[in-house]
């Protein structure tokens, strides 16, 4: 009797080993999976990484050397961490003052446990989009604000943002465009809406306004005309980031302006005394970068400011 229940015993410790060995297979396969695939995640996020640097520095490329598709191979390397080639393009549509860059991005990656589930090395992919156009806010603005329809800035725009010459800008506002008579080619800008003295305004003169301007938004006016009590004769040979309103309403103390845009112009002389009618600055329009910030990308309102920012990650995100 006890013969035969070893018998049985070593039976079933033999059927319970195979059945413990075949078990264990799937259980390692689905370890490895598990393994392999947060290798996949971290190489991935890694090319990811690589791939946004990339499209940002593509933006800049664009607004700085207009060579908006150099170095893309190099930028993914300094981020990425690869085993294997990385194929990398390149595309962009549009312009340097609305448009968008792609940057696309295939490798691969090895398996450590891939003899467990049947493959050596997976495939990985990752894009991004920048867009690149007008900055949609700004800081470090003089609070002096041009209007979109003077002649000065329409042969500016005109010309394609290269016209080099020097403008004759008054004070005074020509009564039919932007703000009619409101005092309004050089209006003078209340940011913070704190009805400010003239020390303050004298000193975002000299240094720029520290907060942040949007646009589009509607921006209230201190009252009057840039006079002799605001020295902007410091200005003269710099070169400065205004708004640009199309369009005012009131007067003084309530008038407000609603702003478009931003444009950057270098001071070339200023005559803050005599007449109003007399009263002007001289100026040439430059072309300028705001770096990487909001931008709408479609072009509108562009006076010659562009920044770029990241608008898409693998095809998720509105670039336009």
């Amino acid at each position: 009797m006890n013969h035969r229940h070893d018998t049985t015993l070593h039976k079933d410790s033999g059927s319970i080993a195979v059945i413990v060995a075949l078990a264990l297979v799937p259980m390692f396969a689905v370890l490895a999976a598990v393994v392999e695939g947060g290798t996949v995640m971290i190489r991935r996020q890694e090319l990811q990484t690589g791939v946004e640097a990339a499209a940002l520095h593509a933006g800049e490329e664009w607004l700085v050397a207009n060579a908006p598709c150099t170095g893309v191979e190099t930028d993914i390397d300094r981020n990425h961490d690869a085993t294997g080639t990385i194929n990398a393009a390149c595309t962009y549509s549009g312009s340097s003052f609305g448009g968008s860059i792609t940057i696309t991005a295939e490798t691969s990656t090895d398996l450590t446990l891939g003899s467990l589930i049947g493959r050596d090395t997976a495939s990985i992919s990752s894009s991004a989009t920048v867009a690149v156009g007008s900055p949609t806010a700004m800081t470090g603005l003089r609070p002096l604000a041009l209007c979109a329809q003077h002649p000065a800035l329409a042969a500016w725009i005109n010309s394609d943002f290269t016209d080099g010459s020097i403008h004759t800008v008054g004070v005074e506002s020509d009564g039919t465009t932007c703000g009619g008579d409101i005092p309004g080619n050089w209006a003078m800008m209340d940011f913070d809406g704190g009805s400010n003295s003239n020390a303050t305004l004298q000193n975002w003169v000299v240094n720029g306004y520290p907060g942040t301007v949007d646009v589009p938004s509607t921006v209230p006016g201190d009252p009057g005309i840039p006079t002799p009590a605001i020295d902007i004769d410091v200005l003269i040979g710099s070169t400065i980031t205004l708004p640009v309103f199309d369009s005012a309403r009131l007067t003084g103390s309530t008038a407000e302006f609603n702003l478009s845009g931003f444009v950057s112009i270098e001071i070339v002389d200023v005559v803050m005394t005599g007449p109003a009618a007399s009263r002007h600055i001289d100026l040439r329009f430059v072309t300028n970068t705001a770096g990487e910030t909001a931008t709408d990308s479609t072009g509108n309102n562009y006076f010659g400011i562009s920044s770029w920012h990241l608008c898409a990650l693998d095809g998720n995100g509105t670039c336009s």
